[in-house]
């Protein structure tokens, strides 16, 4: 009896070491993160620079995190510190008393808590991006049904040296600079329509058209000089680079079979508002041409730098490879290291998309199959849409 007793006593207090244990944890988790492509999207990885292993993952944003062994401030002891850029494989987030944690694990294999207010979340969105491209399909196909011409506009005008930007925006949030003005049937409300957008024509007049955009909700009255028929909006269209510019990657696709299969994912940086340059358009875009070198120009309209293997897809607006510029040219290896690392960060470019030069080579060749060697500019083989997304 006595040592039935005792067993007794140990396993009451055994219960209440685990219940203490249990109240002590007292934040709870609200997400958790597998780090894995959806079982639905068909993977057929064509590019061979390598894919990143982190798809779920936080990158510090301040200049120096803490990660601790428990999420607070006061009760979690810091076990390592991380500088500004890193990613972290991002495992939960955490909520506690008012307070945001995600838990991580570093590139070492180290687990523990950093504070949400000293990090970002970025993803990659394999299903969005195709809902996205199927949303372009289906767009082309309804207009095709309706015995619409489908085309693009054309409102390309160069300006290297960066000189009277347009900066109005309409109601989307879109710049007027390189974007054609269009007039809503409905409403006589001036839209902003970038250049390259993809288009579908309801009625032509003598000198203006009236369209459907398919980034856009109204159907709008366009001049007839912006509207471009080259390249050509093939219905069956089977390359798409789509750009998710909320979480700053990229997720190319080709379609095979009638399958659209991913054949690289990679980090990306698209536009910023600044001086010199524009946040990147969203919309659905058809790219016109390609160069295997972009030069730039600094603030004075100075040649800077230049980056290469530059896709147009709208306006001054090209998906290009890590630019250097002329004074970083002694020490190119280094400079294009450092760049890179900001990739999957923050916005930053002048409204371009930034990729690393293989990855750029990489797409440069699968839309240029032949290219002539004694010119820089080419023309895509095949039709390769863009779609750029929040």
């Amino acid at each position: 009896m006595r040592y039935l007793k005792f067993i007794f006593i140990q396993m009451f207090i055994l219960f209440n070491i685990s219940l203490l244990a249990v109240e002590t944890k007292d934040w709870s988790t609200i997400a958790v993160y597998d780090n894995k492509i959806p079982e639905n999207i068909v993977i057929n990885e064509r590019y061979k620079g390598g894919h990143p292993n982190v798809l779920d993952y936080v990158f510090v944003r301040s200049r120096l995190a803490n990660l601790r062994d428990l999420p607070s401030t006061t009760k979690g002891k810091v076990i390592e510190k991380y500088y500004y850029n890193t990613k972290l494989i991002a495992l939960e987030k955490i909520y506690d008393y008012g307070n945001t944690w995600f838990y991580v694990q570093d590139a070492k294999g180290k687990k523990g808590y950093i504070s949400a207010n000293v990090v970002r979340k970025r993803m990659f969105r394999f299903q969005k991006a195709l809902d996205k491209i199927n949303e372009l399909e289906n767009f082309i196909s309804k207009q095709q049904s309706l015995g619409r011409e489908l085309a693009s506009t054309n409102s390309y005008v160069p300006n290297p040296n960066n000189q009277n930007f347009k900066r109005q925006k309409d109601k989307y949030g879109t710049s007027l600079d390189q974007s054609i003005i269009g007039t809503a049937v409905d409403t006589n409300e001036e839209i902003y329509i970038p250049d390259r957008s993809i288009l579908s024509i309801i009625k032509k007049g003598d000198k203006t058209s009236r369209v459907k955009v398919a980034s856009i909700k109204e159907e709008l009255v366009i001049a007839n000089s912006s509207i471009s028929r080259n390249p050509k909006i093939k219905p069956g269209f089977t390359k798409v680079v789509a750009i998710d510019v909320a979480n700053q990657n990229m997720i190319v696709f080709e379609k095979n079979n009638g399958i659209w299969e991913v054949i690289s994912y990679v980090y990306s940086k698209t536009g910023i508002e600044s001086q010199l340059g524009f946040e990147t358009p969203k919309g659905f875009f058809i790219a016109p041409m390609v160069k295997y070198v972009m030069p730039y120009n600094g603030e004075g309209g100075d040649r800077q730098g230049y980056a290469r293997y530059a896709i147009r897809f709208s306006g001054g607006g090209y998906l290009h490879g890590t630019p250097i510029n002329y004074d970083e040219e002694i020490n190119k290896e280094f400079f294009m290291k450092q760049k890179e690392t900001t990739l999957g960060t923050f916005t930053g470019t002048r409204k371009c998309i930034r990729t690393t030069e293989e990855h750029a080579k990489f797409l440069f060749d699968w839309m240029v199959k032949s290219p002539n060697k004694k010119r820089n500019e080419q023309n895509p083989d095949d039709s390769v849409m863009f779609v750029i997304f929040n």
